[in-house]
C-alpha cells in the first residue's frame, strides 16, 4: 500500500469562463470541485491505476468535512487529523480569452506542534502496512521547515522508502534525511541548486548532483519535455519524454508522475531494493509509467488528473533514452 501525507490539503475550485475580465462580473460556464493537495493527488492517481493507497492529512472545519466526503466519493481510504480553522480553498480560473489558467492558492490554517505530532503518530502507525510513504506539498502556517526531515528520518529507521516532493526550505531540510526519492520540477531544482537548468544536459547533471547528497533516486520533472531520473552509484541517467498531447490543465501532472513511478516500482517490487534501483528495464518502465500519467493528467481540466484509459494510450509512446 502507498501511504500519502498532505499537511496542507485543499478544496480545488475549478471554474471555466469564456473571457476573464479583471474588475468586472464574470459568468462561469463550468464549475467543478476536486479534493486537492499534492499527496491527495498522488493517492487519487494510485487509486485510478488500481493500486492500494491511504491518504493521511490535516483537515479542519466544514471544508475539511467536504474534503473527506469527496475522497469517500472517489473510493479513496483516508485518515484525517482534525485541526482548528478551515481547510484551504485553491481557485483555478480557466479562460479562453486570455487563454490560460489563473491560479490563486490560499495559505491554509495555522497548525500547532501538537497537531503535527498527532499526524506523525498516524503516519508511524499506518507505515507498518506501507510499501512507501509519499510526503508532498507545502507546509501549512505553523509547521516548522524541518517537519518533513523529522518524519523521513523516523521512517528511514524503520526501512520504509519515502518520497519527498516539496520546495524551498522544506526540500532543503528534507534532503538531509536521505529520502528514497525526491521529485522537484525544474524551477524547484534551480531554486535548490542556485543555478539555471537550460539544457537537458544541465538537468542530467543536476539530478546526479542531487543523488550524490543523500537520496537514492532523484527525478526532475520537465513538463512537456518529460523527466530525468538519476540513481545513486549509477553513472547514467534516464530521460523519458512523452508524445505531444493536447494540454488542458497541467495542474497536478507532477503528482501524477510521482504516483505512476511509485506504482511502477511497487509492481516490480523495486521499492525496497538496496542499493538504489538499478537502471534495468524495470527502472525505465516505472519512469515511462510516471511520465505517461503526467501527460495524461495534463489532458484533463482543472485537477481532474489522469484517466487510466489515457495513460494506457500514452504509455507506449513515451520514449526512454540513456544519457
Amino acid at each position: 500500500m502507498i501511504v500519502t501525507l498532505t499537511l496542507n490539503p485543499s478544496l480545488d475550485e475549478w471554474v471555466r469562463v469564456p473571457r476573464l475580465r479583471l474588475g468586472e462580473l464574470n459568468r462561469a460556464t463550468q464549475y467543478v470541485r476536486y479534493p486537492g493537495g499534492k499527496g491527495i493527488n498522488v493517492s487519487r492517481v494510485v487509486h485510478e491505476l488500481g493500486g492500494k493507497t491511504l491518504a493521511v492529512a490535516l483537515a479542519g472545519g466544514s471544508d475539511g468535512e467536504i474534503l473527506g466526503d469527496l475522497l469517500a466519493r472517489y473510493g479513496i481510504p483516508h485518515r484525517f487529523v482534525t485541526v482548528p480553522g478551515s481547510t484551504r480553498n485553491n481557485y483555478q480560473l480557466q479562460s479562453n480569452s486570455p487563454q490560460g489558467l489563473t491560479q490563486i492558492n490560499c495559505p491554509g490554517p495555522r497548525v500547532s506542534a501538537a497537531a503535527v505530532g498527532r499526524l506523525g503518530e498516524v503516519i508511524r502507525r499506518q507505515a507498518v502496512r506501507a510499501s512507501c510513504v509519499v510526503l508532498s506539498g507545502s507546509l501549512p502556517p505553523g509547521a516548522p521547515a524541518t517537519t518533513y526531515r523529522r518524519l523521513i528520518a523516523t521512517l528511514r529507521r524503520r526501512q520504509i522508502p519515502t518520497v519527498l516532493d516539496t520546495s524551498g526550505a522544506a526540500l532543503r531540510h528534507g534532503l538531509l534525511a536521505r529520502p528514497w526519492l525526491i521529485k522537484p520540477n525544474r524551477q524547484e531544482a534551480e531554486e535548490l541548486l542556485g543555478w539555471r537548468l537550460r539544457r537537458i544536459a544541465d538537468v542530467a547533471h543536476a539530478a546526479k548532483w542531487l543523488v550524490a547528497r543523500g537520496p537514492l533516486l532523484a527525478i526532475i520533472s520537465l513538463a512537456a519535455e518529460g523527466a530525468i531520473l538519476a540513481a545513486a552509484a549509477q553513472p547514467q541517467v534516464l530521460w523519458a519524454k512523452p508524445p505531444k498531447v493536447r494540454v488542458d490543465s497541467a495542474v497536478g501532472a507532477g503528482d501524477a508522475l510521482v504516483a505512476g513511478f511509485v506504482s511502477g516500482c511497487q509492481a516490480t517490487q523495486s521499492l525496497r531494493a538496496r542499493p538504489a534501483l538499478s537502471f534495468d528495464r524495470r527502472a525505465g518502465e516505472a519512469l515511462r509509467l510516471g511520465v505517461a500519467c503526467g501527460a495524461a493528467a495534463a489532458m484533463t481540466p482543472g485537477t481532474e488528473l489522469c484517466h487510466r484509459v489515457d495513460v494506457e494510450r500514452v504509455f507506449p509512446r513515451v520514449t526512454i533514452r540513456t544519457l
